[in-house]
């Protein structure tokens, strides 16, 4: 049957198929496409018609992220059923990598946006209405600590539990001090919660739901060792205005060291809840 059919030689199916003449020369070397005859004299290679289809789906199964053994073993065995397993199994990580890479996309995006924040600088003082939302934290007390250092290993801490756990963060890091105001800045003791906000992840064992709660808002520029003055304008605001503290205060670390080293960058969001 092979004499009745049109041959071509290698240099022909490299150019109809787009495959390189040294992977076509390796597919024969490992068994994966083999040309349907060999000159014994001259060992030249011909392909019939019918084996470009055989390339075209190793090259498809090849961009499905199938290894040269998967696909082999696949066009070998020709399996329906094998392959739609193997195709399923293919399907689910193909949907992680986007979920992944769907993550990184959005990191990348809310880290854009934080730096904006740099160049919009915002010196008002808003009253806002911090819907109700999930939380993964710690909470121990500290002792020696100074409130112009960022506790970077209890962060790592709540960097970890995402990473193991697979959580999404929907925010930055916070810190929030479960004490008097602006007791941290008076005494080397502090009762601080390290958070951030996730998706939900309710049996989670270091997660919790903060209820929604109306809070006094305001952005500091630079350095964590002047941040006490953006704190007492904001309280003096506050109590111009006629509003009681209802809650510990937190500081939420927008733009801080772990995206750049120059403090005179940082932005830092002071949320205090008020009734």
């Amino acid at each position: 049957m092979t004499q009745n059919k049109k041959l071509y030689t290698i240099g022909d199916i490299s150019n109809i198929c787009g495959v390189p003449v040294k992977t076509l020369r390796y597919y024969d070397e490992i068994s994966l496409f083999v040309p349907q005859k060999r000159d014994s004299e001259t060992n030249y290679r011909y392909y019939t018609e019918e084996q470009m289809l055989t390339l075209y789906n190793i090259r498809k199964l090849k961009n499905y992220g199938f290894s040269l053994d998967e696909i082999h073993s696949l066009i070998t065995e020709n399996d329906i059923k094998k392959l739609k397993e193997s195709l399923n199994s293919k399907l689910s990580d193909v949907h992680e990598k986007i979920a992944a890479l769907e993550y990184i996309y959005n990191d990348i995006k809310n880290s854009i946006e934080k730096l904006e924040l740099k160049s919009e600088r915002n010196d008002s003082i808003l009253i806002e209405q911090i819907p109700e939302h999930g939380v993964i934290y710690t909470k121990r007390n500290e002792k020696n600590f100074k409130n112009d250092v960022i506790p970077v290993y209890r962060w790592f801490e709540i960097f970890e539990l995402l990473r193991k756990n697979k959580l999404k963060a929907q925010s930055s890091i916070k810190a929030t001090y479960h004490n008097p105001p602006l007791e941290q800045f008076l005494k080397t003791y502090c009762s601080l919660e390290i958070s951030i906000d996730v998706n939900d992840c309710a049996n989670f064992p270091f997660y919790k739901k903060i209820p929604s709660f109306k809070a006094i808002t305001s952005l500091h520029y630079g350095s964590l060792s002047t941040i006490i003055n953006t704190y007492v304008k904001t309280i003096k605001w506050l109590n111009t205005n006629h509003f009681e503290i209802n809650g510990p205060i937190s500081e939420e670390f927008i733009v801080s060291q772990a995206d750049i080293k120059s403090e005179n960058d940082y932005v830092t969001k002071l949320i205090i809840p008020v009734k």
